[in-house]
């Protein structure tokens, strides 16, 4: 992959400003501890702290059980990111490892990953992994990220198999081939720095899916369970107080469309980045 990709989307500026909501949405999960302004679990007064209103003491409000509702969204992210991050790096390289795989080895391997990915992907995924986790019942969020990322990586497998093939029919691929390289060292060297960038947008479109998904399970209490904060459990809390507590719906909303909107416009631009790189422009 070309240097000047990466230099065309550190140039865009809508890639700047995504990758840096996603920086920050990183940063408050990494330090919620210290920026936190309170304990995420403490009920001070379950009655006269109860559904308070955003005000300079609690900015977010609190909860129906009088609990800080900024430190549970501070807190909340470090488990809903943490489970989305690990859950996109785990769909990514398992379909950059299968689509290569099919891609180099050709035959009746790339017949078989094809095939399994043509029968999982016509599969609705949110109604697959609900299903397994009701079947399975209550799971931690290492069982969470090893389910999200294990049904995530079929278009990851397609985007790394097509890539694979239309590079290995390529002028560089073949005087590699004549040189004596083997086939797994011009997968290596040659062929994934060669589909990086499409490996990054995949990456992004994985992150997008991930966070809505784990806080669909959480708002149905399938997914993270309390005394974990998650993004999608403090809607749960807020269900029920649409019209008089808004503040307990607005805030993780907010936090989950911002990280699910940034990741999505760093996708598409990144897109328009290899575009441009493929075109000259």
């Amino acid at each position: 992959m070309a240097a000047s990709t990466w230099r065309r989307l550190l140039d865009d500026r809508a890639a700047r400003v995504a990758g840096g909501v996603l920086g920050a949405a990183a940063l408050a999960a990494v330090l919620a501890p210290w920026i936190a302004p309170h304990d995420p679990t403490l009920q001070p007064d379950p009655v006269a702290l109860r559904l308070v209103a955003p005000s300079w003491q609690h900015p977010f409000g609190t909860d129906p059980f009088s609990r800080d509702v900024l430190s549970r969204v501070l807190h909340g992210a470090r488990v809903s990111l943490g489970v989305a991050a690990g859950a996109m790096l785990l769909s990514v390289t398992l379909g950059a490892a299968l689509g290569a795989l099919a891609a180099v080895v050709g035959g009746w391997v790339d017949g078989v990953v094809s095939g399994l990915v043509d029968v999982l992907i016509a599969m609705p995924r949110l109604l697959v992994v609900i299903a397994l986790v009701a079947t399975f019942g209550t799971l931690s969020p290492w069982w969470l990220v090893a389910l999200i990322g294990g049904s995530g990586w079929l278009t990851t497998a397609r985007i790394v198999r097509a890539e694979f093939r239309d590079h290995l029919q390529r002028e560089y691929v073949l005087a590699a081939r004549a040189l004596g390289a083997s086939r797994w060292r011009i997968t290596w060297h040659h062929l994934l720095p060669a589909v990086a960038p499409q490996l990054a947008v995949a990456a992004a479109l994985a992150l997008a899916a991930v966070i809505p998904l784990e806080a669909a399970l959480s708002f149905v209490g399938l997914g993270v369970q309390p005394p974990l904060a998650s993004w999608g459990n403090i809607l749960l809390d807020g269900a029920d107080y649409l019209t008089s507590a808004w503040w307990l719906v607005l805030f993780p909303v907010a936090a989950v469309s911002l990280t699910v909107g940034s990741a999505l416009i760093l996708a598409d631009r990144l897109r328009v980045a290899i575009a441009g790189e493929e075109h000259g422009e």
